[in-house]
Formats: C-alpha cells, sequence, structure tokens
C-alpha cells in the first residue's frame, strides 16, 4: 500500500461476505451443506449438484453482463430453492447438521469478530446464503456477538415444511440493491467509514449509505481473479492469510 489509511472507530463499520470469506475456500456453504442432511433425497443431492456446476461458472466469470448474470443468478436461486420444497425439507433438518465440522472459519477470523466485538464495531454479514445456517455456524464457534447483523436468505417454514422465501433472493450479484432493514440503517446513521471484505468483486461494491471512507478487502480464492483483485482491492488476503492482519490494520 503507498498510502497510509486510518479509521475513526467510533465511525467505523464492516461488511463482510460470509461464505468463503469468514470460511475457507474449501469449507461446505449454506446451500451446498443441505447435501449432508442424513436421509435427504439422493435425487435432491443429483440435481443440486448439477445446478451447481452449471451456474458456478457462471457466477465466477467478472466478463458476464450484469443484467444477464443478475437473471441467471436468480434462475439457479429460484431453482434450488423448487428442488428443497419438492424433497420436503424441513426445518428440523437444519437440526441435524454438525456446523463446526462442516464449516471452517478462516485463520484470524475469531479473533477478528472478538476485536470488533469489543471495540463495537458493527459487522453487517451480507450473504447469498442462508441466515439460519450462518447464525448456527458462529454460534458453534461462540463467536455470534450482539455487533453481528446477518443479511441473507430467509426460510419461510408451515407446520417444519419449507413453504418459500421471507425475503427477495439475495444471490452474488444482487447485493447492492437489497433493502436494509431500519435497524441497520439506524445503527449506521452516525457512521460514514466502512471496511468491505469479499471474495467476489460484487462483495466490494455494496453502497449502503454514501461514506467517507472506503477500505476494500479481497478475499483471493481464485487465482484467475487476481488482475482484478489488484485493480479494485485495497488490500488482498491469500488463501492462508489470517484474518488478524485486518485488525492490526484497523489497530
Amino acid at each position: 500500500m503507498s498510502k497510509k489509511v486510518t479509521f475513526d472507530i467510533n465511525k467505523l463499520y464492516i461488511i463482510t461476505d460470509f461464505d468463503h470469506t469468514l470460511t475457507t475456500k474449501d469449507s461446505q456453504n449454506c446451500w451446498s451443506v443441505l447435501s449432508e442432511i442424513p436421509n435427504i433425497d439422493k435425487d435432491y443431492i443429483i440435481k443440486s449438484k448439477n445446478n451447481h456446476k452449471f451456474y458456478f461458472q457462471i457466477e465466477q466469470n467478472d466478463s458476464i453482463e450484469y443484467k444477464i448474470k443478475n437473471k441467471l443468478m436468480k434462475r439457479w436461486y429460484e431453482n434450488h430453492i423448487d428442488l428443497l420444497i419438492k424433497y420436503n425439507f424441513k426445518k428440523t433438518d437444519f437440526d441435524q447438521l454438525c456446523y463446526n465440522e462442516l464449516f471452517t472459519l478462516r485463520n484470524g477470523v475469531k479473533d477478528f469478530l472478538q476485536f470488533a466485538y469489543k471495540k463495537q464495531i458493527p459487522i453487517i454479514i451480507v450473504s447469498a446464503g442462508i441466515t439460519d445456517i450462518i447464525e448456527k455456524v458462529l454460534k458453534s464457534y461462540n463467536c455470534f456477538y450482539n455487533n453481528i447483523y446477518i443479511i441473507a436468505n430467509i426460510f419461510k417454514f408451515h407446520h417444519n415444511q419449507l413453504k418459500s422465501l421471507r425475503n427477495d433472493i439475495i444471490h452474488s450479484v444482487n447485493k447492492n440493491q437489497i433493502d436494509i432493514p431500519a435497524k441497520i440503517k439506524k445503527i449506521l446513521n452516525q457512521k460514514d467509514e466502512v471496511i468491505l471484505i469479499g471474495d467476489n468483486l460484487s462483495d466490494l461494491f455494496i453502497e449502503f449509505k454514501n461514506n467517507k471512507k472506503c477500505f476494500k478487502i479481497g478475499c483471493l480464492n481464485y487465482q484467475n481473479k487476481l488482475n482484478m483483485f489488484q485493480k479494485y482491492c485495497n488490500l488482498i488476503l491469500q488463501k492462508d492469510d489470517s484474518f488478524l492482519k485486518i485488525v492490526k490494520f484497523i489497530k
């Protein structure tokens, strides 16, 4: 970095992705982990994996026009939700997963979250994943603090059966268009310095409000994204880099 950046802790907030940002590249993600539910229908596993194989390459292609990519990502998530409904996904299925075995936090993430909690820096997790799962993962690692807020997909159940989402679909490329809950708007009212963290470029362009300072940190999971990350990021974390780098930077 050629220029030193400092933050006012009282004005700072952090927006971060979850899957493969707070968790490792090789970790399960909020959707793929559903295939680990005991006794889940094998046809569901096959079809969800085929969907992933087709759409993931589109998600990772930063050269695809936004309107086209946005439409395809929405279709991917709609297909997955339809599969879960078709194969009778239940709310109680969440309880059959062992989250701290299926999800691995990146090095230093627990210390990073604890540091932000002690300094009362709001952390807003904006994820294309599933709210219930993100909460359960953080709780399994004893780091779901009261300064953490989650904006992600929320399942709607009726008599234990999945019926739909409670919110509009949040996927990897539409995070900048989501409605912010009033509670979070109020928290950010007096804050205008932000650190953005993510493993996709779209994570680094989330603008909830006008900010005096914006610092972008990319988690590089794929080397073919290095040139793009170098162009847009202030700091790049390689696969094995610790989140303690971010703590040290904020300090």
